[in-house]
């Protein structure tokens, strides 16, 4: 009887120390499963506000698609108020701008941030934006996802975008930054759809594609990437870290497909031309005027602020006649427009590029010294002639330049047929220079008119062309350069390879000072 009760007592002990330890367990479960709870709620909370940032980085991408230069001319809904760097003293005004109004200082490219007045009594509020899409489901302000940003200007890169997180009343806030950039057409130093044949002594220094084959001259080098739809048949030194791309490449070359999952075919870009005349005729320059059959566009600066002569031809010519006869007396009713907000100009009929007899601007013949004005461009602008149902030329008439070279400023040329390059408008320097992004969109581009003896063309940004023209025949000597800013900069609604954006170096940054709660 003793060691009966003897082995039930030590069952006893048994069974509490098993529920002892039992519940242990569970505490320990629970607790564990509380605190995963805890960060999985704070990661989702973390996750949220990651995704709203780059909802609003996706927003600002967006804009820029359609206007380029959507950063100099708004302060978005979203960003922080700016204050431009430049003094007051020479016409800069104060004091911050506020966001969702224009940017009113087309070249103010420089500026700091301050926090925003959004209820506009005079003093900063700690009000973030929140953009409908990033309401929360119940009207708590703690469900919110509120956003500031920072934009960071084009300065030999892409466009920079900071934007800054935070869910309603919570504490955790998330900064991303990435640059932002739409792949155009204007990024292609050369572009044609059939083969393309570089002499002996030429220099690519932006990225060339051919829907062809690709050959160099002897002693040519390429300084970008060259994409042959065929093959490079006779490479160039590869320069600056260029390389080649073809379609079955040999162990030496890059595959194509890698870059361009499909070729490219200028039939695309006729809907971006669409926009672009859409844009034009919305909120730009029109000229459509029923009784047109030509318009000389001659860019000029006046008083420090760029401006536009626009004057038209009444009198009804043979498409060639217009190739070298742009200062002809036909065209007249001269009017002074304003370079468009956004940059678009759209005309229904050739259009001609710089009037060589101009002189009511500040400087006309200031930077070449040929005895001829030239076309000279303060602000950002692109000018399309024709459309798909009613193909134009557009003809360069004189030569054309950038006020400020290194400005933010760019100049798109585009013919819905032919971009032609008027030879008798070299000047007694011999030299004819062209300083914009051209597309002859249906055909090619070629020069007509006498040039004196051994005259050069000079080009200094971006050449596409469905085919690849004839330009050696009037001028024996061509300088092909590249703009660089073309890497990142684009004219107004200038074509884009694809219908989307690229976010280059996304990365997550440390909260800066202002963000800190």
């Amino acid at each position: 009887m003793r060691r009966i009760r003897s082995d039930s007592g030590l069952a006893l002990a048994t069974v509490l120390v098993s529920i002892l330890v039992l519940t242990l367990f569970t505490t320990l479960l629970l607790r564990e499963a509380v605190t995963q709870r805890q960060q999985a709620e704070f990661q989702a909370r973390e996750d949220v506000v990651v995704a709203g940032a780059e909802a609003m980085l996706e927003r600002y991408a967006a804009k820029l698609t359609v206007d380029p230069l959507y950063f100099i001319h708004w302060v978005d809904e979203g960003e922080r108020a700016r204050v431009c760097d430049k003094p007051a003293s020479a016409g800069y005004g104060q004091p911050a701008v506020q966001p969702g109004n224009k940017w009113p200082w087309a070249d103010c490219e420089v500026w700091t941030y301050e926090d925003p007045d959004r209820d506009g009594d005079g003093n900063p509020d700690s009000d973030w934006y929140v953009h409908p899409i990033l309401d929360g489901t119940v009207a708590a302000a703690r469900d919110d996802i509120g956003v500031l940003l920072e934009v960071s200007p084009p300065s030999g890169s892409p466009l920079e975008v900071l934007v800054v997180g935070k869910r309603g009343d919570w504490v955790h806030r998330r900064a991303i930054s990435a640059t932002i950039q739409a792949t155009s057409l204007s990024e292609f130093y050369r572009v044609t759809e059939n083969d393309l044949n570089y002499g002996a002594n030429r220099q690519t220094w932006g990225k060339v594609y051919s829907g062809g084959h690709v050959s160099y001259g002897a002693n040519g080098e390429a300084h970008a990437d060259v994409f042959a739809e065929d093959k490079i048949t006779s490479p160039p030194a590869w320069e600056d870290g260029a390389e080649g791309w073809e379609s079955t490449p040999a162990a030496s070359y890059n595959d194509i497909r890698d870059a361009f999952p499909q070729p490219l075919d200028f039939n695309d870009f006729w809907d971006d031309l669409d926009v672009l005349k859409s844009a034009a005729c919305s909120g730009g320059l029109c000229l459509d005027d029923a009784d047109a059959e030509g318009w000389r566009i001659h860019p000029f600066v006046t008083g420090g602020v760029g401006k536009l002569e626009v004057c038209k031809s009444t009198t009804s010519n043979n498409e060639t006649w217009w190739f070298t006869n742009g200062q002809s007396a036909q065209f007249s009713n001269c009017v002074t427009e304003e370079i468009p907000a956004n940059g678009a100009v759209w005309a229904n009929a050739h259009v001609v590029i710089g009037d060589r007899d101009f002189w009511g601007g500040d400087y006309n013949d200031r930077i070449l010294g040929d005895g001829f004005s030239e076309a000279i461009l303060k602000g950002s602008l692109t000018v399309y002639a024709g459309s798909v149902t009613d193909k134009k030329n557009l003809i360069l008439n004189a030569d054309t330049t950038y006020d400020n070279p290194n400005s933010l400023d760019t100049l798109g040329l585009i013919a819905s047929d032919e971009v032609i390059v008027n030879g008798e408008a070299t000047g007694a320097d011999k030299k004819f220079y062209i300083s914009a992004a051209l597309l002859g969109q249906f055909s090619k581009w070629v020069a007509h008119g006498l040039t004196p003896s051994g005259s050069t063309l000079i080009t200094r940004g971006s050449i596409a062309t469905r085919d690849t023209g004839a330009i050696s025949g009037a001028f024996p000597y061509a300088q092909y350069e590249y703009d660089e800013r073309f890497r990142y900069l684009r004219p107004p609604f200038f074509p884009l390879l694809v219908n989307d954006w690229s976010y280059e170096d996304w990365t997550e940054l440390p909260l800066p000072a202002w963000a800190l709660p």
